[in-house]
């Protein structure tokens, strides 16, 4: 899938602001791992802690590894954050970690949204370190099967981890992570939606000139998916949030784990069709053919994992 968006002329390169855009970017904080700094964003509360989305290669990948954490909307502190859970992948688009802080931050949290982003948007962080800057973000493109979102301002160190938020709903849509071509880019929260469910490195495979902006990155980082043993789910989907009907109480064990053994097989099974329709793609030539058929769109890339 790719869609295209028009970049207004008048759109400025850089258009800090050192007020919020919009409210969710009251969430923002400055994550510091030993020489790394980076951004993050409050996207959940469990049990009187706080949760927070930043790159894996901001915080590391070492489940229980502390990072500090700076809330410039509440007091601006270094308040100590462990690592519970991360993905991260060299060869796929994959580059996230979730925090846990052992108080509740008195901001609200913004969570993510597995809606594909649309309209207008918004980030802050901490570009070069310095800040919190918010900015305007003009969509160009999002690429690779809804997987990387591209925008212009470009993004630059320091900012990586910076929630990107809708307008429409004020809910997290991309996290921050590349640049590519001259355009800032990030992973839609929908694709970290989808690792985040198959607990594994599962993804579109890195298209070549995407660069991690990683001038300070953590030097523990590893490949793979990881999280504490005792975590099964986290508060953190906007989607989860929709009501729905309560099963009786007793007796929901067996249907419940029938449930879960039908919804595993039937992610295997989409998995293995997604492979077998790219598989089955006719070739193209250079150039197309007398038909008009196009040549290979360079922004789909191949699957990896599934």
């Amino acid at each position: 899938m790719e869609i295209n968006f028009p970049l207004a002329e008048e759109f400025q390169e850089v258009n800090y602001s050192k007020t919020p855009i919009g409210p969710s970017s009251r969430s923002c904080c400055r994550v510091l791992n030993s020489g790394s700094c980076g951004s993050g964003s409050i996207v959940g509360k469990r049990d009187g802690k706080t949760l927070v989305l930043t790159n894996a290669h901001v915080a590391g990948t070492t489940i229980g590894r502390v990072v500090q954490c700076q809330f410039p909307f509440a007091g601006d502190a270094k308040i100590p954050a462990k690592v519970i859970m991360a993905g991260y992948s060299d060869r796929v688009m994959m580059d996230w970690a979730v925090l846990q802080i052992d108080q509740d931050i008195p901001l609200p949290a913004a969570k993510l949204s597995i809606d594909n982003p649309s309209g207008e948007h918004y980030t802050m962080g901490y570009p070069r370190c310095q800040g919190p800057l918010a900015q305007r973000l003009v969509t160009r493109q999002i690429t690779h099967n809804g997987v990387v979102w591209r925008w212009q301002p470009i993004s630059i160190g320091g900012q990586s981890g910076s929630a990107v938020h809708s307008f429409i709903d004020d809910t997290q849509r991309g996290l921050l992570t590349w640049s590519w071509g001259g355009d800032g880019a990030g992973q839609t929260t929908r694709s970290i939606w989808f690792q985040y469910l198959n607990k594994a490195v599962v993804g579109v495979v890195r298209p070549e000139g995407l660069i991690e902006l990683n001038d300070n990155r953590a030097h523990d980082l590893e490949e793979g998916f990881f999280a504490e043993a005792s975590i099964t789910t986290l508060p953190i989907w906007a989607h989860l949030d929709d009501p729905i009907t309560q099963p009786p109480p007793g007796g929901c064990k067996e249907f419940r784990a029938a449930v879960l053994r039908q919804a595993e097989e039937l992610q295997k099974h989409v998995g293995k069709l997604i492979e077998l329709a790219r598989a089955s793609a006719p070739p193209v030539k250079d150039g197309g053919d007398d038909d008009g058929d196009a040549p290979s769109d360079p922004n789909t890339g191949g699957t990896f994992g599934l």
